[in-house]
């Protein structure tokens, strides 16, 4: 029901300037209906290119594929600022 986000369903490339603010249209409406929400999370792999969008509007943190992604392998990945350094092998 957002317009220009149909172009998914039909295997089509996603005019992505045209669905922003639909996008953030949508999520506007569903805050003020829920206005205890503290986070955004983007489960679907199509929606990362809004992020950005929705952080500026709405001053929340917001999660998608990538930056979940970052999350977990950072969680796996050695930390060179503090402790100890060097332990796993290279990827």
């Amino acid at each position: 029901d957002v317009p220009g986000f149909d172009a998914v369903a039909k295997g089509e490339k996603v005019d992505v300037e045209y669905v922003t603010p639909g996008i953030v249209k949508k999520v506007k409406d569903i805050l003020s209906k829920v206005p205890t929400i503290r986070a955004i999370l983007l489960e679907c792999t199509e929606l990362p290119p809004y992020s950005d969008a929705l952080r500026k509007e709405f001053d929340l943190p917001v999660f998608d594929a990538i930056t979940c992604t970052d999350f977990f392998v950072s969680s796996r990945k050695d930390n060179p600022r503090f402790g100890l350094n060097q332990w796993q092998n290279d990827w």
